[in-house]
């Protein structure tokens, strides 16, 4: 793989990442503006066809990379198929504010949607590290990478509180359909931020001072 290529497949996940940032300060605004969530919705969506198309082009270009070993080609091509990923889970997010009308933000929703904004900050960072990977420090682009990974825990955590607290009491069976399936959601975009830190464990592990061609 030469330089330029190398720049090629770096610049694909930095805009990928940056699509995930676009979706995620919209998910944001609909935290203020729950009534707006139809618009906010399709304007989020309109950043996920905008993603695949960018997923199919980079996939056409890296068929004419040459990446050896083939694990190494995987690891790189995953890194990237799976920031796409996440951003059809925050599409899918949106969609399921809409599909069971949600009309309020309670503060279990609002925290979720700010630990999601928070996690796609750690992920961008995490992306521009290994830009800059060098094989001499190998433990210190691990470490950004279980750092990354650690976020998910905590929302993992909320998760089971929020459901918890859902299928306590003497709560509206409407009501804890509702939101059962949008806390879901939300379990499920931090799911791709979990395969995405994989991913870049495994694009630290595979690589070596020939990287570079």
């Amino acid at each position: 793989m030469t330089s330029e290529e190398r720049e090629y497949l770096f610049d694909q996940a930095v805009s990928l990442s940056e699509l995930l940032y676009r979706q995620s300060d919209l998910l944001l605004e609909l935290l203020e503006d729950v009534d707006s969530r139809d618009s906010i919705a399709a304007r989020i969506d309109a950043i996920e066809d905008e993603g695949d198309f960018m997923f199919h082009d980079f996939a056409t270009k890296f068929m004419t990379i040459t990446i050896e070993p083939s694990e190494r080609r995987m690891a790189v091509f995953q890194m990237v198929r799976h920031i796409e990923e996440g951003i059809d889970m925050l599409d899918e997010l949106a969609k399921c504010v809409v599909r069971y009308n949600v009309t309020e933000v309670p503060a279990g929703f609002r925290s979720a949607v700010n630990c999601i904004a928070g996690a796609v900050k750690r992920e961008m960072h995490l992306i521009n590290v290994l830009r800059s990977y060098d094989y001499k420090h190998k433990d210190e682009f691990i470490r950004a990478v279980q750092e990354f990974d650690g976020f998910k825990v905590e929302y993992y955590k909320m998760h089971d509180i929020l459901i918890y607290q859902l299928f306590s009491g003497d709560n509206d069976p409407i009501d804890v359909l509702r939101w059962k399936s949008v806390y879901d959601a939300v379990k499920a975009v931090f799911a791709a931020f979990e395969i995405s830190a994989d991913d870049c464990y495994k694009f630290v592990v595979f690589q070596d001072k020939s990287l570079v061609d």
